[in-house]
């Protein structure tokens, strides 16, 4: 798992930034080492998952959904079944010549221009 981070960081999250810029790396270059082996290596990319962790945020901070939902093109965070839909198929043969690839789940936040989490 990565995130919309990994490619665009935002203030105050150096450490998660890098983590997940590391996590994309280090999917492209499996994928280069091993898929002569037959394995295939992907990373998912995601926006803001409603979790029961954001659940609990937006009880804390009730103007929070509003804020989410401005950063993502959808109007909405995704949900855990969207995320498992998109890893199911890259698990699937549907994606059998998917290798070294790092999918977007993030409801088009990372192509959402400035990030207002960054000022």
């Amino acid at each position: 798992m990565s995130s919309h981070q990994g490619q665009r960081p935002v203030r105050g999250a150096l450490p998660y930034a890098t983590a997940k810029a590391a996590v994309e790396g280090l999917t492209r270059a499996v994928a280069v080492d091993h898929g002569p082996d037959g394995i295939r290596t992907n990373a998912v990319a995601l926006g803001s998952i409603a979790t029961a962790r954001y659940e609990a945020h937006l009880r804390e901070h009730p103007d929070a959904g509003a804020q989410m939902a401005r950063l993502h093109p959808l109007g909405r965070v995704g949900t855990r079944e969207e995320v498992a839909e998109v890893v199911a198929f890259l698990l699937s043969r549907a994606s059998g010549f998917v290798n070294g690839a790092v999918l977007p789940v993030d409801g088009g936040r990372a192509v959402n221009g400035p990030d207002p989490e960054a000022v």
